[in-house]
């Protein structure tokens, strides 16, 4: 039987989960996803558009499961610099064309793309490929705006009737 998680309890404290799923940064900024769990039970992520999941934050069921969400390592670009002036400079024109990027003290992470990674070049960074989980910087204004009614178009109870939750994204998309 498939586990429906469908509440985002966040990041509470002091709370055990009974397992854990381990996801991409891209797969934490969805609210509808299909998964296996990290013991190997399957379970679809039913959640409202209140933002993406963050490491750390459990999700539920409505049976009361706990499943806490966790970050994989992934292949993304780290860009370093020879000065501090340099590294500057990098963050602010990459921050110009809105690329996602976790800031460290000496690098920024983001995404692979070949055409950021010559414009790094280009402005004198050094640019490596690495493997670790992605926490891009969150916006100025997240959680400003937080709230868990659906949106005209959204898909509730429509996921469990389907019983198929890419027939279901699907049909709601092509009805756009």
């Amino acid at each position: 039987m498939t586990i429906e998680l469908t509440h985002n309890l966040g990041n509470v404290h002091g709370t055990a989960a009974q397992t854990t799923v381990t996801l991409s940064w891209r797969e934490r900024q969805r609210s509808r996803l299909a998964v296996i769990l990290d013991d190997g039970e399957p379970a679809v992520i039913l959640l409202s558009r209140s933002g993406p999941m963050q490491p750390g934050d459990l999700l539920s069921s409505d049976e009361g499961q706990l499943v806490k969400v966790q970050s994989t390592a992934e292949e993304i670009l780290e860009v370093r610099a020879e000065t501090g002036f340099v590294l500057i400079r990098l963050v602010y024109h990459l921050a110009n064309r809105h690329a996602p990027a976790m800031l460290t003290h000496d690098a920024v992470y983001i995404e692979p793309d070949p055409i950021l990674a010559e414009l790094a070049r280009h402005l004198g960074g050094i640019v490596t490929r690495v493997r670790r989980p992605f926490e891009p910087e969150r916006g100025a204004y997240h959680g400003a705006h937080r709230h868990n009614h659906p949106h005209p178009g959204e898909i509730e109870d429509e996921d469990r009737t389907f019983g198929n939750i890419g027939e279901a994204l699907s049909r709601a998309a092509h009805a756009r």
